[in-house]
């Protein structure tokens, strides 16, 4: 895998998960709001982007959204990591473009199942 971008406004949360893709070899960057993700997509290329939806200013949602419209991002796997998965909201986020759905808190060893799934996809 190459890059992977978190975006979380759970401090706690990205540092785990980067301590972890770091010990598993793979580079990880992050970012605490929407905004800063954002611009390092526009200068860093990503094999994979995690985003909470529940982020103030502006929601991982609309990152999504953008993602999905952006010629140069929309390639690029989203895997949301959302603590409360209400009623269709799931749905909603893979039809904007999201590729799956992780309920928080995720367990390393799905963290690093479903990068070995876009690690396997990217690879071929």
């Amino acid at each position: 895998m190459g890059r992977i971008l978190f975006i979380d406004d759970d401090t706690d949360a990205l540092e785990t998960y980067v301590k972890a893709v770091s010990l598993a070899n793979h580079k990880a960057d992050v970012a605490s709001s929407v905004q800063d993700g954002w611009e390092m997509i526009q200068e860093t290329e990503y094999d994979l982007i995690f985003v909470d939806l529940n982020i103030p200013e502006v929601s991982g949602f609309e990152l999504i959204e953008k993602l999905t419209q952006d010629e140069d991002t929309k390639s690029i796997p989203v895997v949301v990591i959302s603590a409360l998965p209400e009623d269709g909201l799931i749905d909603e986020v893979l039809n904007a473009g999201a590729q799956l759905f992780l309920e928080k808190p995720v367990a390393l060893v799905e963290l690093f199942s479903v990068i070995e799934k876009y690690e396997t996809k990217s690879s071929k």
